[in-house]
């Protein structure tokens, strides 16, 4: 790995990243779920020992299909297709949850033949499917699935185990500029450079002008928002005025889902990679930083690919930091 990381003339590879803060945020994962913060129990009993119907709006249809997926490899009758089963979990995102006193908030109601899942973002989403896989139970006595009746409700659910050390995500969920401004100050105070991560390959948050040219960036962006070239620049402003500096990170050494989804090529095609430049111009062009990072090498990273962003680095003037897995 070193080798390749002086072939393409990488100046830094951040360890720290990898360091302590990371295995303290992986060992807490691996925990189990955190308990949810209002749970009440009832009697009844959704069962899961017939069909079962899985529906979510169109923008959504993704998470009925992997759900159902996820239960017929466990033996249940699932379907995102089959609307006359007895059993039906519906997904539902709303503006509010009552109940929840922050953001990100989620909502599972339980009743004998219908499961609710409210939701108030993509990130309380992923989350709210979680948690009805973990809420999936099997008798001890006849050994049939079933999920507990009741009501769940649980908030301020963003990940943020990747605030740690030198880093800050804004890519999981949508935060308040505020919130980011305070984040890369806290963490400025340890070091004077702070990775903001503002693509991952789940979410892409960062607006991209000459993407919009190219096409509808509609399936690009989350449905919950970005942040806006003003907010960005507003940002990286409140970074220098704190002696911060920011390092943009875009996690493009993995494939990426929303790009995929919104021009249909694979950022390692040779039309993916003309996509990859133009992101990686606009963000250069935007928050004007002395170095870039493009998040932690993968195997699906040629030597191909890594040679085309060394060079579009170089050409951009801009220092690649690569984090070595």
């Amino acid at each position: 790995m070193a080798s390749i990381r002086r072939w393409i003339g990488v100046a830094a590879c951040v360890a720290m990243l990898a360091g302590p803060g990371f295995a303290a945020a992986q060992s807490r994962n691996a925990a189990g779920p955190r308990k949810p913060r209002h749970e009440v129990p009832s009697r009844q009993r959704f069962l899961l020992d017939k069909s079962v119907f899985i529906t979510a709006d169109f923008e959504h249809r993704t998470v009925p299909t992997e759900l159902a997926k996820w239960m017929r490899a466990r033996g249940i009758a699932a379907s995102n297709a089959f609307n006359k089963a007895k059993g039906r979990i519906s997904f539902v995102r709303v503006k509010t949850i009552e109940g929840a006193a922050g953001n990100d908030a989620w909502r599972m109601e339980v009743g004998t033949r219908q499961i609710t899942v409210s939701f108030t973002t993509e990130n309380s989403l992923k989350h709210a499917v979680e948690a009805v896989k973990n809420a999936v139970r099997r008798g001890e006595t006849d050994g049939k699935y079933y999920i507990q009746g009741g009501v769940t409700i649980d908030w301020g659910t963003r990940t943020t185990a990747r605030d740690h050390d030198a880093t800050a995500d804004a890519a999981t969920s949508l935060r308040p500029v505020s919130d980011l401004e305070a984040a890369v100050k806290r963490l400025g105070g340890k070091s004077r450079e702070v990775y903001l991560i503002l693509v991952n390959s789940d979410s892409w948050r960062m607006e991209s002008p000459s993407l919009a040219m190219a096409g509808s960036t509609q399936r690009l962006y989350p449905t919950d928002g970005y942040y806006s070239i003003r907010q960005l620049r507003l940002l990286a402003d409140a970074a220098r005025k704190s002696q911060v500096e920011i390092i943009p990170t875009l996690e493009l050494f993995a494939e990426n889902k929303p790009l995929v989804a919104a021009f249909g090529h694979s950022i390692f095609s040779v039309e993916g990679m003309r996509f990859v430049r133009a992101a990686i111009e606009d963000c250069v062009e935007i928050l004007r930083p002395n170095k870039i990072c493009l998040g932690r090498l993968s195997n699906e990273a040629d030597m191909r690919y890594l040679e085309f962003i060394s060079d579009l680095a170089a050409m951009l003037n801009v220092e690649l930091v690569i984090i070595e897995s």
